[in-house]
């Protein structure tokens, strides 16, 4: 018997059939693909009649112009160009989303009907991952109300009120370490933002969790330098992972806990330079939360709030207030250690660098007007010559309007976070305040229907910039306009929208309306007060551009490898005299 006959008889497709099922299984699979792309390209979006920008990429859509780091234009003259609701159109395989700045449709997303637009996984996974735990920005629900029921009162005025002595004291060695510089080496340039960030780490830390750092004691310190570049380089690099996103709330909760250890842990021999610089940023943050925490809780349990009394804030930080409120409340309230370690790291993370931030962006723009410079030392030294010489409290910096109006107005145009987003939970119609119009029809909208699953993107800064509602000036610094009347009276036509500061989205709305707010702005205010007396500030020849992230960062043009950074010269005002 020849060799073909035995194949013949030994296998049943050697006559050729088998290369026959093959073809046909694989024009089976073409054809399935085919029709899969062809469905998702002809598939009509319900938001296919709302304008909106053109994406660079079709396989990414939006989420490359988005997110992109010089995309800040884009999202500051959003309204301008599309409206209070514009569609952002998905890429090959995704779904389009919704650019919203409407203040009715904020008020419907973000209050009325908040429970239909929870968190999107991505922003969830990502501060959960940061945290290591149940932080707030992570959470929602029965779990989120559990949380802002105790943390509400930490941030009440009469808590932060306590605070300002402190602020003070740090602002004032801020000050001195600024003279001793500018006195040693006159006319040189200094990079602000660096020590601005020491400055903002150093009152969220003892403000927050009571501990101190030394930053200007310890500007060569191993262990400070590493802390302090973790913590301003962990929201950049995260930033830069925006494809890994979608994956980050599974993985958070992936068990075993050992086995998602073991494979985070390979993000160090993974040749991707930010996946690498993000986990390092993590393994040195949230340790030093933890010692914090568990040598307080050894304290407490020992000689109750009265023995923290001895750490760095003296016993009147938000951790120690937060920990004796949750010792007092009822068992099914308290919340776990793991979850009081992580928002001790998101106090540090949320207060750190947007502070730092704000307060380098109000500089820089005093820098360019030395009118508006001079019309603020005014106000501040006309308070403290009546007390004195002492400083001002929580409630007397609160009390200067030139001050406030213009740390209002420097927030509303240049607030330190341009957007947040969330996922519609369920099929939701909301209300528009400044209808659109139908890109087919022509017709007038006045209220739309979100669909579930839809990605909601809150426009904080297309709000806060949009010349509908706050005039044909909107886009200009002008401390005035808050002047002499109630905050949504700044508006055109005195509409108020849903945002929890000064009628602006900064800070965001509703339950998720940032709790740190009076923390933060006593912050700000107290180091303007103590450096605009002492101090004439100048911007350096470097140009200096603002790009998105999470948060805004500032980046010399032509440096940016270098980090970010905003050079200024400084030059003492009791010199000028």
């Amino acid at each position: 018997m020849g060799l073909s006959q035995m194949l013949n008889l030994s296998f049943p497709f050697a006559d050729g059939s088998l290369g026959l099922l093959v073809k046909a299984a694989l024009i089976v699979v073409v054809i399935r693909l085919f029709t899969a792309v062809y469905n998702l390209l002809t598939k009509r979006s319900p938001y296919e009649n709302i304008a909106g920008p053109k994406p660079s990429s079709a396989m990414l859509g939006y989420l490359a112009d988005v997110h992109g780091m010089d995309s800040l234009d884009l999202h500051f003259t959003m309204t301008e160009r599309y409206g209070h609701v514009a569609r952002l159109k998905g890429g090959l395989f995704g779904s389009d989303g919704l650019y919203i700045s409407d203040p009715l449709a904020l008020h419907s997303i973000l209050v009325k009907d908040q429970y239909n637009f929870p968190q999107s996984d991505e922003f969830s996974g990502l501060f959960g991952i940061i945290a290591r735990g149940p932080a707030l920005a992570a959470i929602s629900g029965k779990e989120h109300k559990q949380h802002r029921k105790l943390l509400n009162p930490v941030f009440t005025a009469s808590h932060v009120s306590k605070l300002a002595p402190l602020f003070h004291r740090i602002a004032t060695e801020l000050r001195e370490r600024l003279k001793t510089e500018v006195k040693s080496n006159p006319g040189a340039t200094v990079d602000i933002l660096d020590r601005l960030s020491r400055t903002a780490l150093e009152l969220i830390s003892q403000g927050a969790i009571g501990l101190t750092f030394s930053p200007f004691d310890n500007m060569n310190s191993k262990g400070f330098h590493e802390y302090y570049e973790a913590v301003n380089d962990v929201l950049p690099c995260s930033s830069r992972l925006f494809v890994l996103s979608p994956f980050f709330e599974s993985w958070r909760n992936k068990k075993p806990v050992w086995l998602r250890r073991f494979i985070g842990n390979l993000a160090y021999v993974i040749p991707w330079p930010s996946l690498r610089r993000f986990k390092e940023c993590l393994d040195i943050m949230h340790p030093t939360c933890a010692n914090v925490f568990y040598e307080k809780k050894k304290l407490f349990a020992e000689g109750g709030i009265d023995a923290l009394a001895n750490t760095a804030s003296g016993g009147i930080d938000l951790t120690t207030v937060l920990m004796q409120a949750n010792s007092e409340a009822n068992e099914e309230d308290r919340l776990p250690d793991e979850a009081v370690m992580a928002t001790m790291g998101s106090f540090i993370l949320g207060g750190q660098e947007t502070t730092s931030g704000a307060i380098c962006r109000l500089l820089d723009l005093i820098s360019l007007d030395h009118d508006l410079h001079d019309w603020l030392r005014e106000e501040i030294n006309e308070a403290l010559a009546e007390k004195k010489g002492k400083p001002l409290d929580f409630y007397e910096l609160n009390a200067l309007p030139r001050l406030d109006a213009t740390c209002r107005e420097a927030l509303r145009l240049f607030a330190p976070v341009t957007f947040v987003w969330r996922q519609t939970k369920k099929d939701t119609i909301v209300p528009l305040q400044y209808p659109i119009t139908d890109t087919k029809t022509g017709q007038e909208i006045r209220e739309i229907l979100i669909h579930e699953g839809t990605t909601v993107y809150v426009g904080i800064s297309a709000l806060n910039r949009s010349t509908t509602l706050w005039g044909p000036d909107a886009a200009q610094f002008i401390p005035e306009r808050w002047m002499g009347h109630q905050a949504y009276e700044s508006t055109m036509e005195k509409i108020k929208t849903p945002g929890i500061f000064s009628n602006t989205m900064t800070f965001l709305a509703g339950a998720r309306g940032c709790p740190g707010m009076k923390f933060s702005l006593l912050e700000i205010k107290t180091v303007m007060s103590v450096l605009l007396p002492a101090f004439r500030f100048e911007r350096a020849d470097a140009m200096v551009d603002w790009r998105l992230g999470i948060t805004l960062s500032p980046y010399v043009r032509g440096k940016e490898a270098e980090g970010p950074q905003v050079p200024m010269k400084l030059s003492l005002i009791e010199e000028e005299n």
